[in-house]
């Protein structure tokens, strides 16, 4: 996933492995905070996630390194709009 400027403003301990399977294959659940996690595949998943408010799951390639790859679950956090 090629995604720039993404902030989380809550980066959870929980991995997307680690979360209860649900009828989507897309969505898991936490029973910590007992809600859902939407695995996002794209930018797209994530401005849709976004607008909901909806906590995420996604995987980040390292972009010197394509053998380690990062996983992030948490909340996403408004983009900062800026004017140019």
């Amino acid at each position: 996933m090629n995604i720039k400027n993404c902030q989380f403003k809550f980066k959870c301990t929980q991995t997307w492995d680690s979360l209860v399977e649900t009828a989507d294959p897309s969505v898991k659940y936490c029973s910590e905070c007992d809600r859902g996690v939407h695995y996002c595949f794209d930018e797209s998943d994530l401005m849709h996630a976004l607008e909901h408010d909806w906590c995420v799951a996604i995987h980040i390639t390292d972009e010197n390194d394509k053998n380690v790859v990062r996983e992030l679950v948490g909340d996403l956090a408004p983009p900062i709009l800026t004017k140019e």
